[in-house]
């Protein structure tokens, strides 16, 4: 330890131990002691007089409580120094000049506590010190002007080190001293500049200082505004509800997780999304869609503003709370922030037009609630859930979204088979060398032929012409089989995929009919569609 340290812890030593000193002590009432009886006998003698010269002894204990000059407090001896450690800690000469300014507002000729601070701002804006005591501060306006002279240099200290780009220990009075520097870019050349260290702030100390998150979040989109600087969200729930707003242009997860964020219930924290994030996900985003239809459609309201919040308009107080100097006037005109917020300013008044500005939790967490309990029920889900309350026709509208997204996926979920050309190709080339294999040369063909018995020709129409459709053998065949009732086992036999085939015959023939003519059964067993059995039938008779 140094001399200097111990010579400090000295002198408060013994300035604690003179105040206690000085203190007046209650003095213990004297113990009277029981007056003796005098005799019966004794005869009573006259009071001597006292002599008119002497004069009465001036005693303070003397005069009537409850008069103006009644005092118990007994006065001392006192050292010139109040304070002794003070003599180690000079006020700077600048903090003292910077008591002297007059805070004059020059646009209107008047005082101002705003004035004043933006004079005293400015004045020490490049100000630093190093004050070494640990002050509390528990201004909840805090001003240069209403700062004692130790919590002033406390201040200062904690901001020369913040600006060093040190994250010293805070309490809210300086956070707030300093934002209020930086919403009147007190310490700052330009409004970007200080936009950046508006948020920086909030970065650094918002979590700690909750009460401090919440006015530089009433003040960050001022600032933009008012600066005209570009908007950044900083507000994780506004950013959620511009999601929440763009949902078809957001993947599946990120709308859940917008609505987790501004949902009473969390939907992200279940049993079942965590089994199951992805499925879950898109259910949540096929309901989003289907209650939005029918909002608009049955109930001709929008359901985004049922759970968001109606657009409002309405009278603004730039930089509530805070202590900001206008000296400037800002253009007319209207100043669009984000899709959920626009400022207009007239003649230097100003009203904020919010779209989503009041996100109801309750509501979206009712939702959110509902949905994983309707799919809790129909995945069979171990843990069921009671369903959230919902206004009438949203719960069946949530159910049928539910089944119909399954049902999607079934159909998704049907095999299909890929032709590669080149495997079919080999496969074709194959078959040729096999046939000419099993094919004789033309003179052992006419020496092992041998002459035959002639049999009575049967009637059939092998030599008829094929109906004229845009159909490969294979195809028409199966639409002949599908028309007639025969069999179509041999095309089965022959390796043909009757779902292919059936494409085909639907494709080719939509032209003509408008739609599909064939359908395939879950068992992938292909059924004509009755309303076109007879134009088909005719076609293939023609």
């Amino acid at each position: 330890m140094s001399m200097l340290s111990m010579l400090k812890r000295l002198f408060r030593a013994a300035e604690e131990a003179y105040q206690d000193e000085q203190l007046p002590k209650p003095k213990k009432p004297a113990a009277k002691k029981p007056a003796a009886k005098k005799p019966a006998s004794a005869a009573k003698k006259p009071a001597a007089k006292k002599p008119a010269s002497a004069a009465k002894k001036p005693s303070s204990a003397r005069r009537k409580p409850g008069t103006a000059s009644h005092s118990a407090q007994i006065y001392g001896e006192q050292s010139i120094f109040a304070n002794p450690s003070a003599m180690f800690y000079p006020v700077p000469q600048q903090i003292r000049q910077m008591r002297t300014l007059s805070g004059y507002n020059n646009l209107d000729g008047k005082r101002s506590m705003e004035s004043l601070f933006y004079q005293q701002g400015k004045y020490m804006e490049n100000f630093t010190d190093d004050f070494p005591d640990t002050v509390q501060c528990g201004r909840s306006v805090p001003m240069y002007y209403n700062l004692k002279d130790n919590e002033l240099r406390a201040y200062f200290t904690w901001r020369t080190r913040y600006r060093m780009g040190a994250m010293p220990p805070a309490q809210n009075a300086f956070l707030l001293l300093y934002a209020y520097e930086i919403l009147n870019l007190i310490g700052f050349q330009s409004a970007e500049l200080a936009y950046d260290a508006l948020s920086q702030l909030l970065r650094d100390y918002g979590e700690q200082f909750p009460s401090v998150k919440k006015s530089l979040l009433r003040w960050i989109p001022d600032f933009a505004a008012y600066y005209q600087q570009p908007y950044r969200l900083e507000d994780e729930k506004e950013a959620a509800a511009i999601t929440v707003l763009r949902h078809s242009a957001q993947t599946a997860k990120d709308l859940l997780l917008a609505l987790d964020t501004l949902s009473k219930y969390h939907i992200k924290n279940s049993k079942l999304y965590l089994a199951e994030p992805e499925q879950v996900s898109e259910i949540v985003k096929a309901v989003y869609k289907a209650l939005l239809t029918y909002y608009a459609e049955k109930k001709e309201k929008s359901f985004s503003a049922y759970l968001l919040g109606e657009q409002q308009r309405s009278e603004h107080l730039m930089f509530e709370g805070a202590v900001f100097y206008q000296r400037t006037l800002v253009p007319n005109g209207d100043y669009r922030l984000s899709p959920l917020c626009v400022y207009h300013c007239y003649q230097g008044r100003w009203a904020k037009e919010t779209f989503a500005g009041s996100p109801n939790a309750a509501r979206i967490g009712e939702l959110l609630r509902t949905i994983d309990s309707m799919l809790r029920e129909q995945l069979g889900f171990k843990g069921k859930l009671k369903a959230g309350e919902l206004p009438e026709g949203d719960a069946e509208v949530i159910r049928k979204a539910i089944a119909d997204y399954f049902e999607e996926q079934k159909r998704k979920n049907v095999p299909v088979i890929t032709l590669n050309e080149e495997e079919l190709e080999k496969i074709r080339q194959a078959a040729e060398h096999t046939t000419d294999m099993l094919t004789l040369p033309e003179d052992e063909q006419s020496e092992a032929a041998v002459p035959a018995p002639e049999e009575p020709a049967e009637d059939d129409d092998d030599d008829g012409e094929l109906p004229d459709l845009p159909l490969s053998a294979p195809a028409m065949a199966l639409l002949i089989c599908l028309v007639t009732g025969e069999s179509y086992q041999p095309l089965v036999d022959a390796g043909q995929m009757l779902s292919v085939l059936a494409d085909e015959i639907n494709e080719n023939l939509y032209d003509t009919f408008g739609d599909t003519v064939i359908e395939m059964e879950d068992d992938n067993t292909p059924v004509l569609i009755e309303d076109y059995a007879e134009d088909l039938k005719g076609m293939l008779e023609t």
